[in-house]
């Protein structure tokens, strides 16, 4: 949540009373997980970086037992509850400083990039296949067949899909780019090597159906596609990670992040091919998350209210991960309001409450939500987040509330970075593709 002081961030005035109090400020079964917590945490630097956050005189050269008593009483008399205006005014002029540095970066960016453009198409237009033009240059190929002269998608360029014969996929130079332009797909299909095929096109279920009939030829069963190879990697990941970390009985929304394979069944009921590999990616210490449900791709935002969650998105006018301290910041802002304020009435102790924006993975098209409809919320089945039961409304595409259950597996695997206010019933009616990626 904004900068750091001797790489240790702000910690929220609830947070401080936890690791500080948790005699006082959790459940008597937590308590032991909390000390071990706050016995992780707490350190003389980091005491110090805490009352230099909130703006309280300390010597750094103090003895660590006066600092945490000096940390203890502030906390205590309710210094810390809120940011003093002179540190806000810090991370205000950081992040100026910030935003004008990456604009200088974006454009001595595009002037590098025109500056070597023309050697770029020499060399791609010297290419005499597809596969050998997206091997060469992924971002002209993209630009050649299914993007217009603006950078829209354009589906009229290649109407139906287009096989990649042996096209060697290298750090995602294709796939992650495809991953960015909305309604559009890729499919891996073969034994590979020189047997792979490599499909794009705009239709999801027909790329999807093609793969599979091309892997069934070649007796290929992909992890992604095998719900049993999923689980399996599930329960492996879930006895490591428990291993590292041991049980706890004390949740925190940073514990969450990692790559969750997902489970639904008004999906799989209606679109078969279309509910393989479907993924949820959370990040930014489980504060966002990009998912793939199939029929929508998207992106979440989540907070421990619903109340937040439209307090945040209405503060944050661009996050985005492709910036993630633009979400920082506004969250930061959220985090300052008191731990009592806007707490929704539940039963479930580990329920993080959110709102998506997405299209649909059929037709490109933008789920406007002038109203903010797009709301559901996940319940982590313990404190470690290893797996989730969820409901998101998705009345335009299934009519009703929609279950959907996740767990989490290894690796870095799963939709990629957009933009939320790409995805606004303000914007077009097609998210226009981040130059920068190109």
């Amino acid at each position: 949540m904004g900068f750091c002081v001797n790489d240790f961030r702000r910690e929220t005035a609830k947070s401080l009373r936890r690791l500080l109090f948790p005699e006082f400020t959790v459940r008597e079964k937590a308590l032991n997980s909390a000390c071990v917590e706050a016995a992780r945490t707490i350190s003389k630097d980091w005491i110090v970086a805490q009352l230099q956050h909130y703006a309280i005189e300390v010597n750094p050269e103090i003895d660590g037992y006066k600092a945490k008593a000096l940390l203890v009483t502030s906390v205590a008399h309710g210094l810390c509850d809120t940011v003093p205006p002179q540190v806000s005014r810090i991370n205000a002029t950081l992040q100026e400083r910030y935003e004008a540095q990456m604009n200088d970066y974006h454009v001595k960016m595009e002037a590098h990039q025109i500056q070597g453009l023309p050697q770029r198409i020499s060399k791609f237009e010297a290419c005499n296949t597809p596969a050998a033009e997206a091997t060469c240059d992924a971002s002209l190929f993209l630009c050649k067949y299914f993007l217009d002269e603006h950078g829209q998608p354009d589906k009229a360029r290649t109407p139906h899909p287009m096989m990649l014969h042996g096209y060697p996929e290298k750090g995602m130079a294709l796939s992650g780019r495809i991953d960015r332009v909305p309604a559009l797909h890729l499919a891996d299909a073969g034994s590979g090597g020189t047997s792979n095929i490599t499909i794009i096109g705009w239709d999801r279920e027909r790329i999807d159906s093609e793969a599979q009939e091309i892997d069934l030829g070649h007796n290929v069963i992909r992890a992604s596609s095998s719900w049993n190879t999923q689980m399996r990697r599930h329960e492996e990941h879930k006895a490591k990670f428990r291993k590292s970390r041991g049980s706890s009985d004390s949740f925190h929304p940073y514990h969450t992040c990692g790559i969750y394979a997902i489970s639904c069944g008004a999906v799989e009921a209606v679109w078969p091919v279309l509910a393989k590999g479907l993924r949820l990616r959370m990040l930014s210490e489980g504060r966002l998350a990009v998912f793939d449900l199939g029929i929508i791709r998207g992106l979440m935002v989540f907070a421990e209210s619903q109340a937040k969650v439209s307090k945040l998105i209405a503060n944050g006018h661009s996050i985005s991960l492709t910036d993630p301290s633009s979400y920082q910041a506004h969250y930061a802002d959220e985090d300052m309001t008191s731990d009592s304020d806007d707490v929704d009435d539940n039963s479930h102790p580990r329920r993080r409450y959110l709102q998506w924006r997405g299209y649909d993975t059929r037709t490109g098209e933008l789920q406007h939500d002038p109203y903010n409809h797009n709301t559901g919320y996940i319940d982590f089945d313990d404190a470690l987040s290893m797996s989730f039961s969820g409901m998101l409304y998705l009345k335009r595409e299934l009519g009703s509330e929609t279950q959907f259950k996740g767990f989490r597996i290894p690796g870095m695997t799963g939709p990629l970075t957009m933009n939320w206010d790409a995805l606004s019933h303000l914007e077009s009616d097609r998210a226009k593709v981040p130059k920068h990626i190109w």
